[in-house]
């Protein structure tokens, strides 16, 4: 608990989180004006066709888009990144490995640090693009959603959200590096879910990979109907990659030499 508090601190003094945070709340306007551009048809060729071919836009719709693009584990790649490799570059995880500390435990705390930190970022994220899109949108005139398919979306994507700072947490843990760890875990963002679609393309084989990454989970299940199945899938992948990372990630730090 000590090691909690002490990560919970030094998160309240870091910089990183509050432009990271601010990112998020300017991304939820960007995405209202985005969608509302799209919508009156100035980012596509003729107005009328736009309106006639794009769906009316409500606060849930527009949930649903913000859920389904990179931007927000974009921004997570870069706090995680620097949040927890600072502590290489500035010596302080040098400080906690000769002082004695618990390897595991600091690892851990961390991490759930992190998670805190991911969690408020996403809440702030969908809460003001939902709240704004409803203003001036309403909320869901058409009634299709649901209580229910609104939380499994937001719960899922959540989770979702939370394996990846596990995998973010483990690479930055192991780079040790702010620079290499931003990158990486972008790449880890951006480009791996390509990679695995072209792998698959070029080998001919009929497992989509790209189910299995994060990634994928994350557009399947940023809708309120989303396919049959894919509420258990992207739950278990999710889950599977949350422990995986983290007690992957526990085992090397325990074992990594701190200089």
């Amino acid at each position: 608990m000590n090691m909690i508090k002490s990560e919970f601190y030094k998160l309240k003094k870091t910089k990183v989180f509050y432009i990271c945070l601010l990112a998020c709340v300017a991304l939820a306007v960007f995405s209202v004006i985005l969608a509302g551009a799209i919508q009156a048809g100035v980012l596509v060729r003729g107005v009328e066709e736009a309106s006639e071919a794009a769906e009316p836009l409500t606060g849930v719709s527009l949930l649903e888009q913000t859920l389904g693009l990179d931007f927000l584990p974009t921004i997570i790649a870069i706090f995680v990144s620097v949040f927890v490799a600072g502590e290489f570059v500035n010596g302080a995880m040098k400080n906690y490995v000769s002082k004695g500390y618990n390897r595991v435990g600091t690892y851990l705390s961390k991490f759930l640090v992190c998670g805190a930190a991911v969690m408020t970022m996403y809440i702030v994220n969908i809460t003001l693009a939902c709240t704004i899109g409803s203003m001036i949108w309403g909320f869901d005139p058409t009634g299709l959603a649901t209580a229910g398919s609104i939380a499994a979306m937001v719960l899922s994507e959540g989770l979702l959200l939370l394996a990846y700072t596990s995998v973010f947490v483990l690479l930055a843990m192991w780079l040790r590096s702010n620079g290499a760890s931003v990158a990486v875990n972008i790449c880890v963002v951006s480009l791996f879910s390509t990679v695995l679609m072209l792998t698959a393309f070029i080998t001919g084989d009929s497992i989509t990979l790209a189910n299995y990454w994060i990634s994928g989970n994350v557009s399947a299940l940023a809708t309120i109907a989303p396919e049959s199945g894919a509420v258990l899938q992207g739950v278990i992948v999710g889950f599977c990659y949350l422990i995986g990372g983290t007690v992957i990630g526990s085992l090397l730090f325990k074992k990594q030499d701190i200089k």
